[in-house]
Formats: C-alpha cells, sequence, structure tokens
C-alpha cells in the first residue's frame, strides 16, 4: 500500500473515531431528480463580488446555501464556478489555495459555492443524519450552479467552466447529467458512483451500519453512471488520483465509460492538496481553446 492511500485511511480511521455517523437517523431518500424538481431558489440581486446567502425550499425542508463572486473582472473573461468537498469547513480553504489570488493573476472570473450544512462542523454533522438530507444538499448546490451559470450567460460572453473536488466533483458531474447548460466540466478526484464511496471504501467507515447493511437504498440515489451514460459527455474532463482509497480509482475510472480520465499519482488527502495541478486542470479546457 503506498503511503498516500495510508494517509487517506489513517484520516478517515480517525475522524471515524469521532464524528457522528452517516445516515444514523435515516437511510431512504426520493431520488436527485424529483429533489431538483422540488426545490424553490431566488437568487438574491448580485452587485458585484461579496458573498451571497441562498435560502432553498425542499422536500428536507429550508435549507440555506451561499456563493462568492470571489474575483470579477469584466463579462468578457471565462467564470469558473468552483464547489468544494464534503465537511469542508470553511468552505474556502481549497478554493483559497487553489486559486490564490491576488497573489496570482487567474485568467478567469471566480465563483465559489457553499453547500448547505457547510457553515461549520456542527451544522455539517446534523445534515448528514440523513441520506434525504444529503440528497437535497446535492440538489441545491445543482441548482444554485444553474442559476449562476443563467446569471453569467445574461451579464457575460466568457466560457463557464464548472469544477469541484471530491463532493464538489460529483455535484459538478451531476450539473452536466441534468443541465449541462456550462461550456466545461472538471471533476476533479470523483467519478458517477457516489454510493461506492460510502458502502466500499475507506470513507464506509463514516458511514451508520444500518445503511451499510442496505446498500440498495443507497445506490438507487447515489449512483449516476447510467444517467451519465445517456448524454453527450464531450465537455467532461475528470481527474482520478491513483492511489485514492475514498474515491476509488478502479471503481470511479470504470464509472466514466469510454470516457478519457486524467489521473495523478496521490491519495485522495494528498491528491486534494495538490493544488497545483488541481488549477491546471480546471483551467486545461480554457487554454486549449485559447
Amino acid at each position: 500500500m503506498s503511503i498516500h492511500s495510508l494517509i487517506d485511511n489513517l484520516a478517515v480511521g480517525t475522524g471515524a473515531l469521532f464524528m457522528p455517523k452517516y445516515y444514523r437517523e435515516g437511510h431512504e431518500s426520493v431520488t436527485i431528480a424529483e429533489h431538483l424538481n422540488n426545490i424553490s431558489m431566488n437568487l438574491s440581486d448580485v452587485q458585484g463580488e461579496g458573498d451571497y446567502e441562498v435560502g432553498a425550499d425542499t422536500l428536507a425542508g429550508v435549507l440555506n446555501a451561499a456563493f462568492r463572486i470571489a474575483r470579477w473582472t469584466d463579462g468578457k473573461q471565462p467564470t469558473v464556478i468552483y464547489h468544494h468537498g464534503a465537511a469542508e469547513t470553511p468552505f474556502d480553504y481549497g478554493f483559497n489555495r487553489i486559486f490564490p489570488t491576488p497573489k496570482m493573476e487567474i485568467p478567469a472570473n471566480l465563483i465559489l459555492i457553499r453547500a448547505p450544512f457547510h457553515r461549520n462542523m456542527k451544522d455539517f454533522q446534523q445534515g448528514i443524519r440523513t441520506l434525504n438530507n444529503v440528497a437535497a444538499m446535492l440538489a441545491v448546490s445543482v441548482r444554485l450552479i444553474e442559476q449562476l451559470v443563467q446569471y453569467l450567460r445574461r451579464e457575460s460572453t466568457g466560457k463557464v467552466v464548472v469544477a469541484g473536488t471530491s463532493m464538489g466533483g460529483f455535484i459538478t458531474n451531476l450539473h452536466h447529467i441534468h443541465y449541462n447548460s456550462a461550456d466545461y466540466y472538471t471533476p476533479l478526484l470523483a467519478g458517477l458512483a457516489m454510493d461506492d464511496a460510502y458502502l466500499y471504501s475507506t470513507y464506509s467507515k463514516a458511514v451508520a451500519r444500518a445503511a451499510k447493511d442496505n446498500p440498495s437504498a443507497i445506490k438507487s440515489v447515489l449512483n449516476f453512471e447510467q444517467d451519465f451514460a445517456k448524454v453527450d459527455n464531450s465537455n467532461v474532463f475528470p481527474l482520478l488520483a491513483i492511489y485514492d482509497t475514498l474515491i476509488r480509482y478502479e471503481q470511479q475510472k470504470k464509472s466514466y465509460g469510454i470516457l478519457p480520465v486524467e489521473t495523478i499519482n496521490k491519495g485522495h488527502t494528498t491528491g486534494a492538496l495538490a493544488y497545483k495541478e488541481l488549477r491546471e486542470h480546471i483551467l486545461k479546457p480554457l487554454q486549449s481553446q485559447a
């Protein structure tokens, strides 16, 4: 086993000892599509750079998300919409390191999404108590991305890239499946078999036993392979880590079907810290069109 895999196992094992388990109060949910069809959400007036809170009425109740316009130059520039990973608090931790402005000139406008249940760690721990909550959380982020894409189509002429790491990568793929309104998608350390992470990877240590004993319930909600295979995926550019024990390389590569997948010689933890490589992968589709 590589050092990258060992770091993953240690990080998850330690966290699982102290964190309340996923789906401890319920492992049933409607599908992501049903959640999307039952979300009511409106963006507040967007007035340039800054943070914006967004409330969403959902099948899991009222959920609170947010977005940050972190960098805006003009409407002619391309825009990257980035989504953080699960339990990432503060939600801008990875984003600020992938895109270290103003120290580095980034050739794009930058927007960051904050998923529901990510105001702080207590908020996250309460949110993951049911599968229905988690599915609603994913759906709210997907819908928020769509509203921002439509905002950009009105306010700019530049290309739009949707990107995200880990959970954010799965959300990136979900937006592609259900809307495909961005120009490019760069899911990082994520695939289409989100259920595999909860049921069979190292991350399964963080899931309640009753939920793992009913894998079909989780698979029916969090496996997106068939939906992905039905759409044109030529604008999707995935990146996986070969030694990842959470988002397992072989399983997630297979989930993309015939789509080419780029790799890094990292695990999940070390891959998420490979900021330069992540940034370059996110921006690569824009550079190829320059």
